[in-house]
């Protein structure tokens, strides 16, 4: 039975961005898997809407340029989901961003989190992050 996982964006500065809510199919995920998953969405969600030029996601596509609440691309294009996710997992290896779930922030991307009722996972972007 799919299971769903609310996940935020948090600043260093205690700002808190808006929920995504992301699906899995079964209740125990990785990081890695928890990254895909979101840079999939975030990115087939843009791609999707063909009449969009601003981004909101993880990783800012290369091109792009930061605006208010997300990224806009110069020009609009199709986003490439595999060297966003590409991207993610080195800024996480790089610990230019962080996962938190509840209290504790996580170790690797191979780290095994069980979805459960009520948990929080955030991410907490150190350093802006450029990808695909």
């Amino acid at each position: 039975m799919p299971v769903t996982l609310t996940v935020r964006d948090e600043s260093t500065t205690g700002s808190v961005g808006e929920a995504i809510t992301l699906t899995f199919p079964t209740e125990t995920i990785t990081v890695r898997e928890l990254i895909r998953e979101r840079v999939y969405q975030e990115v087939q969600d843009f791609n999707r809407a063909k009449d969009q030029s601003h981004f909101k996601g993880l990783v800012q596509p290369t091109d792009a340029e930061v605006s208010l609440n997300g990224f806009t691309l110069k020009k609009r294009r199709e986003i490439d989901w595999k060297a966003q996710f590409e991207r993610a997992c080195d800024a996480y290896a790089k610990n230019r961003v962080l996962v938190l779930v509840g209290d504790r922030q996580t170790e690797s991307l191979d780290e095994t989190i069980t979805i459960t009722r009520g948990v929080d996972v955030s991410f907490l972007k150190l350093v802006p992050l450029v990808g695909g």
